[in-house]
């Protein structure tokens, strides 16, 4: 149902309206209408219920997008009130101006959009009632109010849909959206390194406070935070779990060939189309010619005919792989007719004996394989005695004392998982586990973040290091370092920029200047906008296609500390375009002019409308304000 879901309540205003309002600006006026109401653009109010519908289609959105079911505290973090005030805002405003417009939409219209959606169809293409029931079920929703709002959205789609339809694209704007993506090119560039000017004198007192007062970005501490945690593993609840000696050596000898590693052999192999070929060709193989020269005599490259380094089961014919592996190192099998068909000589070298993994070797991949699918009732009933204590007021500290569980503080990391002194301590599920951490709080019992096969982690928010600005003495000498860093870059670029004047000017040329700096001058492959090449970056390409052929320009380079002085030595225009590649560009450029479209239309709605959010009451229905 996710896909009916995405065609009635995502298609409209997912794509388009997040677009559009990224220009919108939303007013915080709290008067002119009641505590219940959240959202109002003109005459159009926006109350509890229609919220908590939205947000019901915007979360079951991300879990698809997600792949699995998320908590609300686990959208949040991920932008889901910001979408939902979108949508709102956006439908109310559409609707709005359908008031205004007196437009409408009639039942037997309705009706024919609902029975056309592929997500309420059968596998024969026929409307099933039953599959909308379940539908409705599954967003709690009454007939009622289903009809009610696909007849808004339907109203909404026919809106947007005719604003912002193109009846056609110039051949000028074809044309000029091709020379722009496919345009190319070609750069001759000589290397100066940051040696070709001298070394920065020491700063003055000034000029080092002039620089920390610019650049204080660079010398923020981030914010830092101390989380406490309980990871429940199969490792965690080993101790519960019994596995005998018996069941390792029983699991070892029921699969032990998952655990030797198996005979490998480089294959080589030629396909004939009949047996009277691949036999000429063996019987000229046993007289002395080479494998790979018959095969070469046969229209075929090495290539085509190098299987690679194989095990017997990395051969997908299994004929092929017994007659492969028969082979002696070096030898050459007689015509074989494959299961599929193939008739083909086969050649084998390099013949790589396989391995027989002991017991006590593999013994403790074993046991955690075995731990892993039995250890999943014991982390449940660890999960509901964790939930049980936390639910009684305490801490994690507290709950991993009690139940005796490893409990950890991760001190003072960042976003990145980062300390101060760029140490990364290990972090259980970490990119998950930060990411919520940073989006609690101290004090807030926090769901615990789901780890599949590897159980859960249980996480408070301990401590809350703010970010600060770190003082002038505390980083003096670092202020020193790039001070100088940046100073000697700076007079690098007027150098430069010096010489692409004589560059210009003719008074000098690529030759001479590499000459003199002892490096060489290079040219490139020919460039697109979005190309690099050595020590070319994309700021040095971007430049390249701001200058008129034959000119010169100047940007960093891809060496640390150095820059290029370049050419534009030649500028390829386009292929002309065939017809499959115009239609796409035409197509592209519909979606561009439509886009366009739709956001003037939104901006001139905005202008027309007052919109109201109502902070207060939306906190207070999805609990922000208790947070």
């Amino acid at each position: 149902m996710r896909k009916g879901a995405s065609r009635f309540f995502g298609v409209i205003l997912i794509g388009l309206l997040v677009v559009s309002f990224g220009v919108w600006g939303i007013a915080d006026i709290f008067t002119g209408y009641g505590s219940q109401t959240l959202v109002k653009v003109g005459d159009t109010e926006v109350n509890r219920d229609d919220y908590l519908q939205v947000q019901r289609e915007v979360l079951q959105g991300m879990s698809g997008q997600a792949g699995r079911t998320m908590s609300l505290q686990e959208a949040r973090a991920q932008g889901l009130d910001a979408q939902v005030l979108e949508r709102l805002v956006g439908g109310a405003a559409l609707d709005t101006h359908a008031q205004d417009l007196g437009l409408g939409i009639s039942d037997d219209k309705l009706l024919e959009e609902i029975m056309k959606d592929p997500g309420l169809q059968d596998d024969a293409g026929n409307f099933n009632g039953a599959m909308l029931q379940q539908y409705l079920a599954q967003m709690g929703m009454s007939e009622q109010t289903f009809l009610e709002i696909q007849r808004e959205r339907n109203l909404r789609r026919q809106i947007l849909s005719t604003l912002g339809q193109t009846v056609a694209t110039p051949d000028l704007l074809i044309d000029a959206l091709d020379t722009y993506n496919n345009q190319t090119r070609t750069l001759r560039y000589v290397l100066v390194p940051e040696s070709a000017v001298d070394a920065s004198p020491d700063p003055t007192e000034t000029d080092l406070k002039s620089f920390y007062d610019n650049h204080q970005a660079e010398f923020t501490q981030p914010e830092y935070r101390t989380i406490g945690v309980i990871a429940v593993s199969p490792e965690t609840v080993k101790d519960q779990v019994e596995i005998s000696e018996k069941e390792l050596k029983d699991e070892y000898e029921a699969n032990k060939a998952e655990y030797d590693t198996p005979e490998k052999r480089h294959v080589y192999q030629i396909s004939f189309a009949n047996t009277e070929d691949a036999k000429k060709a063996y019987d000229e193989i046993k007289g002395g010619k080479d494998f790979l020269e018959v095969a070469k005599a046969g229209g075929m490259k090495e290539s085509d005919v190098d299987l690679g380094v194989l095990t017997r089961t990395g051969m997908v014919d299994p004929v092929l792989a017994e007659a492969a592996f028969k082979l002696e190192d070096g030898g050459v099998s007689e015509p074989v007719t494959g299961k599929l068909g193939a008739i083909a000589l086969l050649h084998v070298s390099n013949i790589i004996p396989g391995k027989e993994a002991s017991f006590d070797k593999v013994k403790p991949e074993i046991e955690k394989k075995i731990l892993a699918s039995r250890a999943e009732s014991v982390i449940f009933d660890t999960h509901d005695r964790i939930e049980d204590e936390r639910a009684s007021g305490a801490t994690l500290e507290e709950v991993a004392e009690k139940l005796d569980l490893p409990y950890k503080e991760i001190e003072k990391v960042d976003a990145q998982g980062n300390t101060a002194s760029g140490v990364q301590p290990e972090i259980p599920q970490k990119q998950k586990l930060l990411q919520e951490a940073f989006a609690s709080d101290v004090g807030v019992e926090n769901d615990p973040v789901d780890a599949g096969d590897e159980g859960f982690v249980w996480y408070d928010v301990v401590d809350i290091t703010p970010q600060r600005v770190r003082p002038f003495e505390e980083v003096k000498t670092e202020v020193g370092r790039m001070w100088r860093q940046d100073d000697r870059q700076k007079r690098l670029a007027e150098y430069t920029a010096k010489l692409v004047t004589e560059l210009d000017k003719g008074e000098a040329t690529l030759a001479d200047i590499a000459k003199k700096h002892e490096e060489d001058v290079v040219t490139t492959q020919p460039l697109k906008r979005s190309g690099m090449a050595l020590n070319v970056l994309p700021q040095a390409v971007a430049q390249a296609f701001s200058l008129p052929d034959k000119a010169y320009g100047s940007a960093e380079a891809g060496v640390q500390g150095a820059r290029i002085l370049f050419q534009v030595a030649e500028v390829t225009p386009p292929k002309a375009l065939d017809g499959p590649a115009r239609a796409e560009l035409e197509r592209q450029l519909k979606v561009f002019i439509s886009d366009d479209i739709l956001s003037q239309y939104f901006g001139a709605l905005q202008d027309r409308y007052q919109v109201s959010v109502n902070h207060e009451a939306i906190n207070r229905l999805t609990g922000a304000e208790q947070q």
